[in-house]
């Protein structure tokens, strides 16, 4: 967990995590779901929605400088990323 809260701003492959504790990834994933009930996966994307939703209430940064923080390709694909985690768009969460 440390590693995530660390690294979920530029980091959200398993196999990042993985490496820095020198496993696997698939037994990462199996210690992780075993422990928490939750896919490592999971707790990744939760650390990054929690990010995103605090960036999107308590700054002024749009959602272009939003989705370059937190190390998306491209704002069209933090979008696809937010609105399936979330339900909403980045502009939705931020306006309710």
């Amino acid at each position: 967990m440390d590693l995530v809260t660390r690294h979920h701003l530029k980091e959200r492959g398993v196999g990042f995590y993985a490496d820095k504790l020198c496993i696997t990834p698939k037994y990462l994933s199996k210690i992780v779901k075993e422990t928490s009930g939750q896919s490592a996966p999971e707790w990744i994307d939760q650390y990054v929605i929690l990010e995103a939703k605090q960036m999107l209430k308590h700054s002024d940064l749009c959602i272009k400088e939003i989705s370059d923080e937190l190390n998306f390709a491209n704002p069209s694909f933090f979008f696809k990323y937010f609105k399936k985690h979330t339900g909403m768009t980045p502009n939705q969460y931020r306006n309710s």
